[in-house]
């Protein structure tokens, strides 16, 4: 029997060296106007202040749990980590870097109520290091599926929304540099449902030093997931090649409008 006094969701943030951003990443959470959540934090053995800020903020707000990690796991490991205290009927996730909206999560839970979905996302704004819109936003259609999310990937950490039945079910990939990609191609896979929403609820923050700012690194794991995880044919793969590279160039050009279609 669930425990009444459980939150309704559980946001998982996973944190390494993320001293400069995450204060941040936590207020966001803080200022939803759905309030009935936990966080857990995941250190990932940081190198920085990020431990003694996690613990300042813990001290301040009761529905923040840290959790440490002795060792550096990754990403994925330390969201599977954080997957194991969830107590929520749903799971967010949120990188310590990226920002949410206020309405996110009203938002979200209303579209799960509507659709029945498995998984929700929503559309996002891209700010550099200072908060800044470095891109034109990236907007999201209605639904997507596992053919749908090889050619376009609308699916990202910090707009999902996930019934908690999936986070138990389905951990992340720890073998993949792009774990993220892997995780939703296989649920969707799987035959889970997502639904999306218009709206830019979340803001993922481009960095200088993100994987996703080395390019030619990004395509060949690309292609590694497409070949060695799916087991795609040839064709396939380069149909979903050319996507992924087309997309890419909409998705971060500078002088671009909002528009769906958008990588």
């Amino acid at each position: 029997m669930q425990d009444q006094t459980a939150p309704l969701v559980s946001v998982v943030m996973p944190a390494y060296n993320a001293d400069k951003f995450i204060e941040a990443a936590v207020r966001s959470v803080q200022t939803q106007t759905f309030p009935d959540w936990e966080l857990i934090l995941v250190d990932d053995c940081s190198t920085d202040g990020t431990a003694d800020r996690i613990r300042a903020l813990a001290a301040e707000d009761g529905r923040l749990r840290p959790v440490f990690s002795a060792e550096n796991h990754g990403a994925a490991e330390s969201r599977n980590l954080a997957f194991s205290y969830c107590r929520g009927d749903y799971v967010a996730l949120l990188d310590a870097d990226d920002l949410w909206r206020p309405e996110k999560l009203a938002r979200q839970l209303l579209l799960a109520k509507e659709t029945g979905a498995d998984i929700l996302y929503c559309s996002y704004g891209m700010i550099d290091e200072a908060g800044r819109k470095a891109y034109p936003d990236f907007i999201v259609g209605p639904s997507t599926d596992f053919d749908g999310m090889l050619i376009r990937s609308e699916l990202s950490c910090s707009t999902v929304l996930l019934r908690r039945e999936l986070a138990e079910t389905h951990p992340f990939e720890t073998g993949f540099y792009h774990e993220d990609y892997a995780y939703w191609l296989r649920l969707l896979r799987d035959g889970f449902s997502a639904s999306g929403t218009p709206e830019v609820l979340a803001d993922y923050r481009v960095s200088k030093n993100s994987r996703s700012n080395n390019k030619w690194k990004s395509a060949v794991h690309r292609w590694e997931i497409y070949r060695t995880y799916l087991g795609l044919d040839l064709g396939t793969s380069l149909r979903a090649m050319c996507g992924y590279a087309v997309g890419g160039v909409k998705k971060y050009s500078a002088k671009g409008n909002d528009r769906r279609g958008a990588l």
